[in-house]
């Protein structure tokens, strides 16, 4: 198998590959990488300031997918992108870079919501994604295929929406389950800090049951796979199911391994 482009991890991580972390002000998991990613997972970028969103521009970002529901997008605004198109500095070659696209590809609906919220445990709350959501699974992975240049991905967190999209993605490129479930668990380490700041304002009875959910063990993701696996015979017969065209999950497979 060729080198993985998919670098899954939220905002701030190193990929599956040698990386380094960009800096972008105002979000601070962002993956940079050697010789650049084509598929990066981010936490919200509606707290980018406008260095941050310059940043993200001059990186070479085209495309930037919402998993956010409407709800929390009418909540928390992206940045307006256009807007510092005319700002942007020239490239090397001389022509000005543009602004990303932005793409609201929401994960989960407001309709689905409630429905999730009633899942016992992330793991359940995974399959519900994936059994309630399959047309919106299928857009966003359609949308990653054709794009013309780096993709970024995001939810509120960069936490479950992304780490499911990362990991169907990192299947879909032939990484071993073991190193798909372990990118996953990272996620605690990077989200620390993050973790805290939630629970702390969480109410006392809620902290423990809380604290759980924001768990990110490897075996979560590993079952939701596996259940994929059984169901549909892998995440590209899932994809095929959602409707997405065999060429087109072969278009995805080669940008993220060539």
């Amino acid at each position: 198998m060729g080198r993985s482009n998919c670098h899954s991890r939220p905002a701030g991580w190193t990929g599956l590959t040698a990386g380094t972390r960009a800096t972008w002000a105002g979000c601070p998991r962002v993956v940079d990488s050697p010789g650049g990613a084509v598929v990066i997972r981010s936490d919200n970028v509606a707290s980018l300031t406008p260095e941050g969103r310059q940043a993200m521009i001059e990186y070479g970002v085209t495309t930037v997918i919402d998993l956010r529901s409407e709800s929390e997008v009418k909540g928390s605004p992206g940045p307006p992108f256009s807007e510092f198109q005319s700002a942007s500095p020239l490239s090397p070659e001389g022509s000005r870079l543009g602004a990303p696209t932005y793409r609201h590809l929401p994960l989960i609906d407001d309709a689905t919501a409630p429905i999730l919220s009633q899942a016992r445990g992330m793991q359940e709350g995974y399959v519900l994604m994936l059994e309630r959501r399959p047309g919106g699974m299928g857009a966003i992975f359609d949308a990653i295929a054709s794009a013309d240049g780096p993709v970024l991905f995001h939810c509120f967190a960069g936490k479950d929406r992304t780490g499911l999209v990362a990991a169907m993605m990192l299947s879909i490129a032939g990484v071993e389950p073991e190193t798909i479930g372990a990118d996953f668990a990272e996620t605690d380490l990077q989200m620390a800090d993050r973790y805290e700041e939630w629970l702390a304002k969480a109410s006392p009875e809620r902290v423990e049951s809380m604290r759980n959910e924001l768990r990110c063990p490897p075996e979560w993701m590993l079952s939701t796979l596996d259940y994929v696996d059984r169901k549909w015979g892998g995440v590209e017969g899932y994809l095929e199911a959602a409707g997405l065209p065999a060429s087109t999950i072969a278009r995805l497979q080669s940008k993220l391994t060539n």
